[in-house]
């Protein structure tokens, strides 16, 4: 008979190779018993290293921390760390970031007779669709909030899963009466009770109400509530895969187009004209490219339709007669399609709008091109906030100087730029001195001051090239360009002397002005040097600590690189 445990070996080793995840097993000595393909290929190990059999625990993490995969460090130290991690094995659960960008699940868990089984999951997909999740969730609840309609989505169970403050106020909805999840039908009883309704019974009044629901029809319908308001209500079914997933309904105030024809004229045409709800307007050219039909363009540009017939399409969206540079007419003379291309237009008092274009070719039943029918949706709150929130992101709220994650993307590209001009770059760390003998003794509004101030110096002080960040609390950050220590301490050395001599107004009566010094902590980084953005730090830190223990108010020099004298 055969060896059973070879058999079972081979058992195990064949169900682990249909896995989509990768596996490894070690056993109590941290030797690999187990592995799949999937792990060597997820993990982009060559042939050569399982020539010689299964690696150990110690030749495995060696060999990831010598290509970085661990990221920066001693890939013996490293190598020992993960082993002794090992020994006391407790089940975990983490994610890493891989160089080449993919994220890895690591699941761990000891097995009973000693030893652990790891498995290895890209979730590298899962990742980015969380986060273009994320993005935009928050895009449609800007859109949501900014419609001039209420709006909300109920699920295929009747649950309301969605709604706008629009839709809270124009049913003057009590606090806490919607949250995720509630039943479409209790709030419908709660409305009837409220007299919504009218005299009616509420729990027949919810029933038939979700009876009706239950249908998924399309219906469009006029209710007057009991302050005399009276709203349009339109709801229309959502289908997912051919299936019913719910109803989106719109709740528009209409009181005033009841009360005058000519305001019901115009709702009912803008309505008509508007897609998804959002300021739009409609468009036609001809096969040159010049407009045949506009309709709603006047509330988002200015012009009227008689205005802009017969003109070019490429008029209203850039200053360019020739239009070389306009995206929307390439596409157009390449007879492309458009899908919600953001483009920039003048209005006709000259303000900048943002417009999303959608449009398609047209043909008459011969083939023969007619030109372009299109929809342009006004996008110009959407991306004036996005402009604001990348803005917020990226600079300190107190001070407007950069912030740290700014300051490291610009790190990152100055290196790469450096690795090919063969230039140094500086770093020089501020430490204003006894900055907490002034909050303590002055308050943190005469602090905030102080700061202000020493930023203004700072950035007032360099080339329009250099970047200054705030790092945090009284610590800045001064990245100089094509600078060499000696340069480096010789721009250090001025701002010194600038903020030495710079008088604060602090607008205290009993002390109107103050004055301050900083520590300046100077780091060089070589052309042939590749080090990240925390170790140059660390070295201006360490000059830093110098200078105050020589006793503030002076620059010292990194003793990885003194300026020359």
């Amino acid at each position: 008979m055969g060896d059973p445990g070879a058999g079972y070996q081979h058992t195990l080793q064949t169900i682990i190779d249909f896995l989509p995840s990768g596996i490894t097993m070690f056993n109590v000595e941290q030797q690999m018993v187990v592995c799949n393909q999937t792990f060597r290929t997820m993990l982009e190990f060559p042939d050569s290293f399982f020539a010689d059999g299964l690696p150990s625990l110690r030749e495995l993490a060696l060999f990831n921390a010598e290509r970085g995969e661990y990221g920066a460090g001693d890939p013996q130290v490293i190598a020992d760390q993960v082993c002794e991690r090992a020994r006391g094995m407790q089940p975990h659960v983490f994610e890493r970031q891989r160089p080449n960008g993919n994220v890895l699940e690591i699941r761990g868990a000891p097995l009973p007779g000693g030893g652990w089984v790891s498995i290895y999951t890209d979730i590298t997909d899962r990742k980015r669709a969380e986060h273009e999740a994320r993005r935009y969730s928050t895009y449609l609840d800007t859109v949501l909030n900014s419609l001039p309609q209420g709006v909300t989505v109920i699920n295929e169970r009747l649950d309301i899963e969605l709604w706008n403050k629009r839709f809270e106020n124009l049913l003057n909805l009590p606090e806490g009466e919607l949250f995720p999840g509630v039943r479409f039908e209790d709030v419908i009883r709660r409305n009837a009770e409220r007299g919504e309704y009218g005299d009616v019974d509420p729990a027949q009044k919810a029933r038939d109400t979700v009876a009706l629901a239950m249908k998924f029809e399309p219906h469009r319908l006029e209710r007057t509530r009991t302050d005399g308001r009276t709203l349009e209500i339109e709801g229309r079914d959502m289908q997912i895969d051919g299936k019913v997933a719910g109803f989106v309904t719109t709740y528009t105030d209409i009181t005033e187009r009841i009360r005058n024809e000519e305001t019901l004229r115009r709702v009912k045409d803008m309505m008509s004209d508007a897609i998804n709800f959002s300021p739009t307007f409609i468009w036609e050219t001809d096969a040159e490219g010049n407009y045949t039909h506009l309709q709603g363009v006047e509330h988002i540009l200015g012009f009227s339709e008689s205005e802009l017939l017969g003109m070019s399409r490429c008029s209203t969206l850039c200053d360019k007669r020739d239009c070389a540079d306009c995206e929307v007419a390439r596409r157009m003379q390449a007879l492309e399609p458009i899908e919600r291309l953001v483009v920039e237009a003048r209005s006709k008092a000259g303000t900048l709008t943002w417009l999303s274009t959608s449009a398609q070719p047209v043909y008459d039943p011969g083939g023969r091109y007619l030109g372009y029918r299109g929809v342009d949706v006004d996008v110009t709150e959407i991306t004036l906030a996005r402009q604001a929130l990348e803005q917020i992101a990226l600079h300190d709220p107190l001070t407007g100087l950069a912030n740290r994650r700014k300051f490291q993307d610009r790190y990152e590209l100055e290196r790469l730029r450096q690795a090919r001009v063969g230039l140094p770059l500086t770093l020089v760390l501020v430490d204003v001195d006894h900055f907490k003998q002034v909050n303590d003794t002055w308050g943190h509004i005469v602090g905030d001051i102080c700061l202000k101030s020493v930023a203004n110096v700072l950035a007032s002080h360099v080339r329009t090239i250099d970047l200054v960040a705030r790092f945090g609390g009284e610590e800045f950050l001064i990245l100089l360009t094509d600078a060499n220590a000696h340069e480096g301490g010789l721009v250090a050395e001025k701002l010194r002397r600038a903020l030495e001599s710079k008088e604060i107004d602090i607008g205290l009566e009993v002390k109107p002005t103050l004055q301050i010094t900083a520590s300046f902590g100077v780091a060089t980084l070589l052309p042939s040097e590749d080090l990240p953005l925390e170790t140059l730090i660390e070295r201006a830190d360490g000059a830093v600590y110098a200078a105050k223990r020589g006793g503030r108010n002076r620059v010292c020099a990194s003793a990885n690189a003194t300026p020359a004298v």
